[in-house]
């Protein structure tokens, strides 16, 4: 089983970090500055609480982790001590793997309909994991470095070579 586990971009967590922390102190700071729209400034103020906590656990706190092997490709996520498997799909069900450049350029009617994004960084290089499940075409986004993606494409070979050789 092949495992990667991508690098946290510090430098954009720092900047989601500050970013989220300067912008809901100054509307709750300007709540109290601007009576007139108090209510308002403090609701906008509450919203950049909510969103500032959703943006933080998705993208400082959360940690993904991509494993390949056993004709499966995994996805854990990973939040503290908590490890939760997202998805395990059978490589016999995948369309192939492709750079999001590449994906990009597909026809519409090769594209997915169900899409799931489990970037542990926001704007990564990423990659996307194309197959079929339950008859409709799914794309899995994850960032894994060129080396695992190598790994990923020949074991979805071995594993579409082997389903052809049993029938």
């Amino acid at each position: 089983m092949y495992i990667c586990k991508p690098e946290r971009n510090v430098k954009q967590t720092r900047i989601l970090l500050f970013t989220c922390v300067l912008v809901t102190l100054s509307l709750f700071f300007a709540s109290t500055v601007v009576p007139k729209f108090h209510s308002f400034v403090e609701f906008c103020g509450f919203a950049a609480l909510a969103v500032s906590i959703l943006l933080i656990v998705r993208y400082s706190l959360t940690e993904f982790e991509y494993a390949v092997g056993n004709g499966d490709f995994s996805v854990t996520k990973i939040v503290g001590n908590k490890r939760t498997v997202v998805c395990v799909i059978a490589l016999e069900s995948a369309v192939g793997l492709y750079t999001q450049r590449d994906y990009d350029h597909l026809p519409s009617s090769e594209k997915a309909i169900i899409k799931y994004s489990l970037n542990q960084n926001m704007g990564a290089d990423c990659h996307v994991f194309l197959c079929v499940f339950n008859g409709k075409r799914t794309m899995v986004r994850f960032e894994p470095n060129n080396a695992f993606a190598a790994i990923v494409r020949d074991e979805i070979r071995k594993s579409k070579q082997s389903s052809e050789n049993e029938n």
